[in-house]
């Protein structure tokens, strides 16, 4: 091999990492994006059962487990 070959296989080699660092970046923000909106969305709902939730003074909610007595 000549020397600007081998400069050139250099190159191509550190392009070609340069390149792989760049997808896995991406790829990292997307992921990490992602999670942030998962995250948000279950803040979100987690607030929503907060506040649908039925407190002791409000009554029986829908989910309660009343007893009833049969009578004969």
């Amino acid at each position: 091999m000549t020397s600007s070959s081998k400069e050139a296989v250099v190159m191509h080699h550190e392009f070609q990492t340069a390149r792989q660092a760049e997808i896995l970046a991406r790829a990292a923000r997307r992921r990490l994006a992602r999670e942030a909106e998962e995250a948000a969305k279950a803040a979100k709902a987690a607030k929503e059962a907060r506040t649908a939730t039925p407190t002791a003074d409000s009554g029986p909610g829908p989910d309660s487990r009343t007893c009833y007595a049969r009578t004969a």
